[in-house]
């Protein structure tokens, strides 16, 4: 395989001095960082059914360089863990490990943290001319003994899938086995999300969550790799690699996400539930379903022809204010006929537009409501016979069935 990508775009030194076991198919890339105990993470993994092909774990421990004695003294007792892990590990799981200490202050972060072991993943890919798959998942999460197999099986099966998103959910209940309400509200929140966008028929309405997302080695590359952005890499990357096509949902097994509290980063699961324990945010409200009757009126109005007049005023507005409009005329010169506009226009309004568009119109006319009912209203529209006054816990149930049900 080329290494034009190691050339121009990877990060340019290469940590793991052993050579790669042939007929390695998938690499779980996980960023460690300050973690107090990674082993269940490791055990989860190391209990999976067997794979046809080889597996092997990356593990990117990391820290900044102006990080605090305590986290510094935490990535070597990482590093001592994962070494006794190791020794005791009797699964045919091959783990290394990546010693990412002192990186840069201004760039150090799990976006940086995934390039890394993304960048070695592929590298290693690239010294047995296979390629294979690069699994990302978190140093906090677990998962189904089925996950490998079946992400195995999957890439296996359809040579032509690109990437994945895995299924996954959240733990419903705290460690004292009390319902743990702010995660329900907030992975509902997740699926609802998803589910508006597909309401509207925008075709790239796919969840980017880090921990459960996979990618094969030469599209990583072709894709310019892994970003280094500190917060929402994961949205950014794999929406870099949805419009290429043949993105699928994995649904066959699940990744099971860690629903703790945790400010290390300034949005993603576990900011939101420190937001919800401090009272800085309020995880009951979401956006109003009528931002997404809006956006499927345009979705379904927007041609080659259209003229940003005849669009709904809000909307108008939003191209006109973030200077989208003279883009969209540009697209609609140059587009060939009504597909080739179609296929121009989504590349262009990806995932990061749509988001802008939906907060443009939650900020600008309609404002956040009550979770539930908005979740509600979306399955009433679609069809659903919803009993009155659902909890927040049974939408999850059915959102979660309605994501299985409508994945590959």
């Amino acid at each position: 395989m080329s290494d034009l990508y190691f050339d121009r775009y990877a990060y340019p030194k290469r940590f793991i001095k052993s050579e790669s076991r042939p007929g390695t198919f998938i690499r779980v890339v996980i960023p460690v960082f300050n973690e107090p105990d990674i082993r269940p993470t490791l055990e989860s993994l190391a209990q999976c059914n067997p794979t046809k092909k080889g597996v092997e774990v990356i593990l990117v421990i990391n820290h900044a360089e102006n990080a605090s004695e305590t986290i510094k003294e935490n990535s070597r007792k990482t590093v001592d863990q994962i070494n006794k892990f190791i020794i005791q590990n009797t699964s045919d799981l091959e783990i290394q490990i990546i010693e990412a200490f002192d990186l840069p202050k201004k760039k150090a972060g799990v976006g940086l943290a995934r390039k890394i072991g993304m960048d070695e993943a592929a590298y290693r890919f690239n010294s047995i001319n296979q390629d294979g798959v690069i699994l990302c998942f978190d140093a906090d999460s677990l998962c189904e003994k089925n996950y490998l197999c079946e992400i195995e099986n999957h890439f296996l099966k359809y040579p032509d899938c690109n990437a994945a998103s895995i299924h996954y959910e959240h733990p419903e209940t705290n460690e004292d086995g009390n319902l743990n309400e702010p995660i329900i509200l907030y992975e509902l929140h997740l699926r609802y999300y998803i589910q508006a966008l597909k309401y509207t028929d925008y075709p790239f309405a796919y969840h980017t969550i880090g921990s459960s997302m996979a990618a094969r080695s030469s599209v990583y590359q072709k894709q310019g790799g892994m970003n280094q952005r500190k917060a929402g890499e994961d949205f950014y990357f794999l929406h870099k690699i949805i419009p290429l096509g043949n993105f699928h949902t994995i649904t066959s097994t699940k990744v099971i996400p860690s629903a703790r509290i945790s400010d290390r980063v300034p949005f993603g699961t576990g900011r939101a539930m420190q937001e919800h324990q401090n009272n800085t945010k309020d995880l009951n409200l979401t956006y109003d379903f009528e931002c997404f009757k809006i956006i499927k009126a345009f979705m379904n109005e927007i041609n080659i022809k259209s003229n940003i007049s005849d669009f709904y005023s809000t909307i108008k507005s939003f191209l006109i204010e973030n200077g989208l409009e003279t883009e969209l005329n540009k697209i609609q010169s140059q587009s060939k006929n009504q597909t080739h506009f179609k296929q121009r226009f989504f590349e262009w309004f990806n995932g990061f537009k749509m988001l802008k568009l939906v907060h443009y119109l939650r900020d600008n006319q309609f404002h956040e409501k009550l979770l539930t009912a908005q979740a509600t209203a979306l399955l009433v529209e679609l069809g659903y016979e919803i009993n009155q006054n659902p909890t927040a816990l049974e939408l999850l149930k059915i959102y979660r069935q309605l994501d299985i049900d409508s994945g590959n």
